[in-house]
């Protein structure tokens, strides 16, 4: 009796999980997890393998289900009549499978009582008895929480400067060799500038992700769907924001942002003595003591940042820095325009100004409770270290910098 886990190499620990587990509940039964060994002819192996499986096991997750490989191998086992139950795992739903995957009775890891009807499939499918003290919790946990190596590193994706997912069209991404000499620590960064390194499990292997809001670029939904995920499985993320945000600059980092309940909002911070023309560049000084105590601003007097939206949060988290003496602008309702869905402003830059708004932050905590076991910071600006050749006057900004850079390293 046996049976064949069609599965992407990324998730190759989570099939060998799957396999164990199987092979204890059903003795007797010996499953194939591509432990092709080395020197063996491995098309050789794999057809081997799916010509006497009565069940093929196909793993299911939102990146997997678009290599064509996965497909090929439960077609094959179609054709050979053998059982092919797919099993959406890592927050992939069954009404998303594709076809022809979508043709097949599939389980849903995260429905109730889903490792006993998939313990029970496959023990039809191969004429098997399960083992009557199995646990089947331990069949669920191992799809439910997939083998992750060791977190460490930080990668960082979609910057401001970065403005396509493609490698062949994107800059060269130089953030790690520009980081200033007078920062004190050591850290491991990583460009990230593909969608699909977001739906892989190898995600999972940074401590912490910078995500900077894209310019004329857009998040898909299962990579939101990856990033909450990752996070909420222990990721820290800190997010970056930019002056009138995603309505101006056809992004989607707010889709991303609510589920940590955070809020971009659409407008730009700028200097009291602001006369009405839209503040470009400068970098304006917010002090500290506006925000509420943090552990990222202890003992520091001011944070310098440039091109600034405002950001809010749910109840429960944490304004650590806020407007302060500073003022807050929004486009003149006869200045700017709507095309297809995207803030212009053709005419004239000019803008109304809200003198009352020292009590709104520009760089929040969000709530715990909406985060799991990891933790999101989001500021309202990319430009952390204040307007370009200012770094080395402003130590608070580099104190701070590293404090981030050291949450982001799990330190």
């Amino acid at each position: 009796m046996k049976a064949f886990i069609s599965h992407i190499n990324e998730e190759a620990s989570t099939a060998r999980a799957l396999k164990d587990a199987l092979e204890r509940g059903l003795p007797g039964v010996a499953v194939f997890a591509t432990s092709i060994g080395i020197g063996e002819a491995w098309l050789s192996a794999l057809t081997s393998a799916l010509t006497e499986a009565k069940a093929v096991l196909v793993l299911c997750s939102p990146r997997s289900v678009e290599r064509p490989w996965v497909n090929f191998e439960g077609g094959a086992g179609w054709s050979q009549h053998a059982r092919v139950i797919p099993i959406c795992h890592d927050g992939l739903r069954k009404s998303e499978l594709p076809f022809p995957l979508s043709i097949f009775q599939a389980i849903d890891i995260a429905d109730l009582n889903a490792g006993q009807a998939l313990l029970d499939a496959t023990a039809q499918a191969l004429g098997a008895s399960v083992v009557p003290s199995f646990d089947v919790a331990a069949l669920t946990q191992a799809l439910q929480e997939p083998r992750f190596a060791r977190r460490s590193g930080i990668g960082i994706v979609l910057t401001h400067g970065q403005r396509e997912w493609d490698d062949s069209k994107a800059s060269p991404f130089e953030f790690p060799d520009s980081m200033p000499s007078e920062l004190t620590g050591s850290w491991t960064f990583q460009p990230i500038q593909g969608h699909d390194d977001l739906l892989s499990t190898d995600l999972h292997r940074f401590s912490g992700l910078i995500l900077g809001m894209p310019w004329r670029a857009r998040m898909s939904d299962r990579v939101i769907a990856s990033l909450v995920r990752w996070v909420r499985r222990g990721g820290r993320m800190l997010m970056l924001g930019y002056e009138l945000g995603d309505r101006h600059h056809s992004g989607n980092l707010g889709e991303l942002a609510q589920h940590f309940g955070i809020q971009f909002q659409t407008d730009i911070v700028g200097p009291v003595a602001h006369v009405g023309d839209k503040p470009y560049g400068d970098a304006v000084k917010f002090d500290v003591a506006s925000g509420e105590a943090h552990s990222l601003t202890t003992g520091l007097t001011s944070i310098h940042l440039a091109n600034v939206q405002t950001v809010r949060c749910d109840p429960g988290g944490t304004a650590w820095l806020r407007v302060g003496n500073n003022v807050v602008c929004v486009p003149q309702r006869g200045s700017v325009e709507y095309r297809n869905g995207v803030l212009g402003q053709p005419r004239r830059q000019s803008v109304d100004i809200n003198y009352c708004a020292y009590w709104i932050p520009v760089a929040v905590e969000a709530p715990q409770g909406l985060c799991g076991r990891g933790g999101v910071h989001a500021v309202g600006s990319w430009e952390l270290l204040g307007k370009s050749g200012a770094f080395k006057d402003r130590a608070d900004n580099r104190a701070l910098l590293e404090r981030l850079l050291e949450w982001l390293s799990g330190r």
